[in-house]
């Protein structure tokens, strides 16, 4: 298959229609909707009668998490035939909507849009910690992988030579983040640390108010969600110069990969997921996660992801899902533990 990359237009019709459904308060729940054809029949009756469910989102709205929050609510409120909310919680890093999820009601009802920051990254960083990455909740299913791109001021360096050579010469790069112990905060530190030069970074409660900033000059970068900066790049107020990723980006084919210019340390594999508090009943959390499949499968929520830069990669059980949070918490973990002081002081 060719790489594709979105066309402005299409782009522009995606935030748009996005914009339009976190505005208008539509239920979407009334809309008619069915799984795949010759799909197994999705179990009912599992969540109280006539109750809304809530994703909660530790961000801002118009940020790249609350977008796929939405795809998903509106996928989800079609399967389950019900009212499925999205609540914002922004700050520290995403952790205060998550502890809110952590410690809501194991019914069902209360669920966290949930990515690498929120449920890895964010609570490694403080301390105490305000909930466990792996015991603090139950995970329903992965969402969709994505990646983060390097973006600077349109008035900043034009390509990535230009861009890691004048930082090298200044001895300083500031970056911005979406708060402690986010992706894009251990990825500016692991960029500053390979380039040899002192990391200042700039922590905001979101993305959209990170990348006001950046276009602003404020920073000097930021290793944004690639959902996040899809309207900035096509207005031409910032400009992208590389992806953090294994390999290219079939969303940004001409884009290289930090590991192209020998920066293999700087990689991160983004996803997204959905999680319930600890202690929710097996059978709950494996009725949602077969509407969650259910929801990302239909044709609906194909383009509005793709429009996020969001490649869609379910989980085959909760169960697997699990496996695989713990195997990032691990990861991550040790990483942390290598860089100690030094992650906590830039």
């Amino acid at each position: 298959m060719q790489p594709t990359t979105l066309s402005l237009s299409r782009r522009h019709w995606l935030r748009h229609s996005l914009a339009g459904l976190a505005a208008s308060g539509s239920p979407w729940w009334l809309a008619t909707a069915q799984a795949s054809p010759g799909a197994a029949p999705l179990p009912q009756n599992f969540l109280q009668p006539h109750k809304a469910v809530t994703i909660v989102v530790g961000g801002p709205a118009g940020g790249a998490t609350d977008g796929v929050a939405r795809v998903v609510a509106q996928g989800l409120s079609q399967t389950l035939q019900r009212e499925v909310i999205v609540e914002n919680k922004p700050g520290a890093g995403g952790t205060i909507g998550s502890k809110y999820v952590s410690q809501a009601r194991n019914d069902g009802h209360t669920l966290l849009l949930g990515h690498i920051g929120t449920n890895v990254l964010s609570p490694l960083m403080q301390t105490p910690r305000p909930y466990d990455p792996v015991q603090g909740f139950t995970p329903i299913g992965q969402i969709g992988n994505t990646a983060s791109v390097l973006v600077v001021p349109a008035n900043g360096p034009a390509t990535l030579e230009q861009a890691l050579a004048q930082w090298k010469r200044k001895g300083q790069l500031s970056y911005a983040s979406t708060g402690l112990g986010s992706g894009p905060h251990f990825l500016g530190h692991l960029l500053a640390q390979a380039l040899g030069t002192q990391g200042l970074h700039v922590p905001y409660r979101g993305s959209p108010f990170a990348l006001q900033d950046l276009v602003g000059g404020r920073v000097d970068c930021m290793l944004a969600t690639a959902g996040a900066i899809g309207a900035y790049l096509d207005s031409k107020k910032l400009r992208a110069l590389a992806i953090a990723s294994q390999a290219r980006s079939r969303f940004y084919p001409q884009l290289p990969t930090l590991r192209e210019a020998g920066l293999a340390s700087v990689a991160n594999e983004g996803w997204f997921g959905l999680f319930a508090s600890a202690q929710t009943p097996l059978p709950v959390a494996q009725a949602l996660h077969a509407h969650l499949n259910a929801a990302l499968q239909a044709p609906q929520a194909a383009a509005p992801l793709e429009g996020l830069v969001v490649e869609v990669a379910t989980s085959a059980s909760p169960s697997d899902y699990a496996r695989f949070i713990q195997g990032e918490a691990t990861h991550w973990s040790q990483v942390v533990t290598q860089l100690g002081a030094a992650l906590k002081a830039t």
